[in-house]
């Protein structure tokens, strides 16, 4: 990597870190929990994306890699992963059911949207909420999710029925599930972001980003409110067609043999809004 590429580097990491330590600092996190995080990451990536073909990863060749010395990587095997706890990382109940709500047409009316459903004690229907929350959230009893769904404004009860209010699952204080997207949603445009710069096969993926520098503080109310209209609008139409793209469970193909015949990727799109002060020449001096 030339000098130039290097400093470059450096400077998109710092600006990548800025917005994460403000997270982590409002949260209580140390450097030292960051870090000992970090080293599980640089480890993890060397072993699992830069090994060596045919043979399995040491420690040595992790050292030469990340500069962590292999004393620290042998203790890092013996700790617990940071992703030790898997279900962490999954989609809440609620958000797993409005989602399906939203995508299953199944749970539509005759104009392709959501449509009420009718609340049961057992799952006779094929298209009551009781076997909408059986089919995407088996974990939760039913009565447990309508009560949260109903309390988070998601759903309205109206007699034996219930009612989507919502198009997307946004939530509002549950910090734990704010967290899960934030990780997700980050790290996806990070590989979008990899990739392009990487220039890696199959081509370029979706990156663009409309930005003004001189806007006037009078106007941010009503800019806000056009992207979050035309934003979801966009989503919800990328959506609609998207959906039947994905393959149903069980329909995947099999061969001969029993084993799937094609491989599953997810996909997606994001979209988000972006608002501070003008950038300041003087700010930016700082670390060139």
């Amino acid at each position: 990597m030339t000098d130039s590429a290097h400093q470059a580097l450096v400077r998109a990491l710092y600006k990548v870190l800025r917005p994460m330590v403000r997270l982590l600092l409002r949260h209580g996190m140390s450097y030292r929990a960051f870090s000992d995080v970090a080293r599980n990451v640089f480890v993890d990536v060397a072993e699992e994306e830069f090994s060596l073909p045919g043979r399995k990863p040491s420690h040595s060749r992790t050292a030469v890699l990340t500069g962590i010395n292999r004393k620290d990587i042998a203790k890092l095997k013996d700790r617990p992963h940071p992703l030790s706890d898997q279900s962490l990382d999954s989609p809440n109940p609620a958000a797993r059911v409005i989602t399906a709500w939203t995508n299953d047409a199944r749970f539509h009316n005759e104009t392709g949207t959501p449509k009420p459903l009718l609340v049961e004690d057992q799952a006779t229907l094929p298209d009551s909420f009781t076997t909408l929350a059986k089919e995407y959230s088996s974990d939760v009893p039913v009565r447990a999710l309508l009560d949260e769904l109903v309390r988070i404004h998601a759903v309205e009860r109206e007699g034996d029925q219930v009612r989507l209010l919502v198009k997307a699952y946004v939530p509002i204080t549950d910090m734990r599930e704010n967290l899960r997207i934030f990780g997700t949603a980050a790290a996806d445009l990070l590989k979008t972001m990899d990739h392009n710069i990487g220039r890696e096969p199959p081509g370029p993926f979706l990156q663009q980003t409309v930005s003004y520098n001189n806007i006037s503080a009078e106007d941010l109310d009503e800019i806000r409110r056009r992207c979050r209209a035309e934003g979801q609008a966009l989503l919800l139409q990328i959506n609609e067609w998207l959906s039947e793209f994905e393959q149903q469970k069980g329909q995947v193909q099999h061969n001969a043999l029993g084993t799937a015949d094609q491989q599953l990727f997810r996909v997606g799109v994001g979209v988000y809004y972006l608002e501070g002060p003008s950038p300041d020449e003087n700010a930016e001096k700082k670390i060139q």
